[in-house]
């Protein structure tokens, strides 16, 4: 039954790499992707099999490992601007063996993503929560069409479904992603869906 559900669903043992990057970020208060999402996210990238991948949001290389070991062929295009996360990411990029396909945009995305130009066929959003609806202009332009765009934590502990009363940093973040959310789902040129998955993921595809 075991080797069914491998064959069926290409589950695989954990990547013990993988699995101390998790272990690091648990110990050192780094966040990562959830278990679910990262589920998720092996299943859309290994469906969609991008070329060009851009990601807001690299931290220690966790997801952009994930989705370049699970796309052998593509390119990972990723943006942080903490220069001890990049440099932990680029430590575990070649760990992993995918640090020749990853090209790094130091800096604030506030500033980065704004000039960024190209066209990518995936995108992971999971940079500054507060900032996705800022963001969501650029990438719509940098998408092609039939590209993906994935946003980690719509649902930000579920303060977007239920806003704060008090207008504290936790109300700002959740007002602004429901604009993102908003707007995304407003936009005729994508089609979005929310899944309750994680902390919440959104998934659109451009038309």
């Amino acid at each position: 039954m075991k080797e069914f559900f491998e064959r069926l669903y290409g589950l695989k043992q954990p990547d013990p790499k993988l699995v101390a990057m998790r272990e690091f970020a648990c110990e050192n208060g780094v966040p990562i992707m959830l278990a679910d999402t990262e589920n998720l996210l092996r299943t859309i990238v290994g469906i969609k099999k991008p070329k060009r991948i851009l990601e807001i949001g690299t931290a220690i290389g966790y997801s952009g490992s994930v989705m370049l070991q699970t796309c052998p062929e593509a390119k990972l295009f990723t943006v942080e601007m903490d220069e001890r996360m990049i440099d932990l990411a680029t430590e575990n990029f070649l760990n992993n063996g995918v640090f020749d396909r990853v090209t790094f945009f130091k800096g604030d995305a506030r500033e980065i993503v704004h000039k960024m130009t190209g066209e990518f066929d995936f995108v992971f959003l999971d940079g500054p929560k507060g900032q996705y609806f800022d963001f969501l202009h650029y990438i719509k332009n940098m998408l092609v069409k039939g590209g993906v765009l994935m946003s980690d934590n719509v649902l930000f502990h579920g303060y977007v479904e239920n806003l704060p009363s008090k207008k504290d940093r936790a109300f700002g973040m959740a007002y602004n992603m429901n604009k993102f959310l908003d707007s995304l789902f407003s936009d005729e040129a994508f089609e979005s869906v929310v899944l309750e998955i994680g902390d919440g993921v959104s998934l659109s595809v451009k038309k």
